[in-house]
């Protein structure tokens, strides 16, 4: 049986695995902030996480070494770290976007981190509680237009140092008015503050 380089998780491995877990991909120097190379490396090795290479358009000085976790990554934050709510890798230019975010806070705001599956259990608990208070029709119409797809979750949220909750969301070239618009009204229907941030 292959030696295992990852025995025990330390406070830095919690933040490493909590950022990756929270963003999809991660950026080398981000996982920097918690880990030395080896530690990134004895991760590689144990089948964690998997590196990949992002080309941005332009001079070679703007590529970046990212990662993301693997399958049995994403086992180890739901199983040891109580992370159900795992964000899904999307594409490197994309989450990288958001790690840039996520890493820009405070580590209290980074704490307050809500994935886009946390938002959409807030959202289905709101329309619980609508029904739980009598507002049946209410209830209703925001569950008919979350199936629809009139409501689409942002990203993330996180409490800003000012207390106010705020939903972020990478908009990349693809994105139409309606998907934007399905982002602002699930926002405003959860309480949130919605900042854009294009790609």
């Amino acid at each position: 049986m292959a030696k295992k380089h990852i025995t025990k998780l330390y406070p830095r491995d919690v933040k490493a695995f909590s950022a990756l877990g929270r963003c999809g991909y991660v950026s080398e120097d981000n996982l920097r902030e918690f880990l030395r190379d080896k530690r990134i490396r004895g991760y590689q090795k144990d089948g964690l996480i998997e590196k990949h290479f992002f080309s941005r358009p332009g001079s070679k000085e703007n590529d970046r070494v990212c990662y993301k976790l693997t399958g049995k990554g994403r086992s180890l934050c739901r199983n040891q770290l109580s992370m159900p709510h795992l964000y899904s890798a999307r594409s490197p230019g994309h989450d990288l976007a958001l790690a840039e975010r996520y890493f820009s806070l405070s580590p209290e705001s980074r704490e307050s981190w809500r994935t886009e599956g946390e938002l959409r259990d807030s959202f289905r608990e709101h329309i619980r509680q609508l029904e739980d208070r009598g507002e049946r029709e209410r209830a209703q119409e925001l569950l008919d237009k979350l199936q629809e797809g009139a409501f689409s979750m942002p990203d993330a949220s996180y409490m800003s140092e000012g207390g106010v909750e705020i939903a972020y969301e990478v908009v990349t070239n693809n994105y139409g008015e309606a998907e934007i618009e399905a982002k602002e009204v699930a926002s405003e229907e959860l309480g949130l503050e919605l900042e854009l941030h294009k790609i």
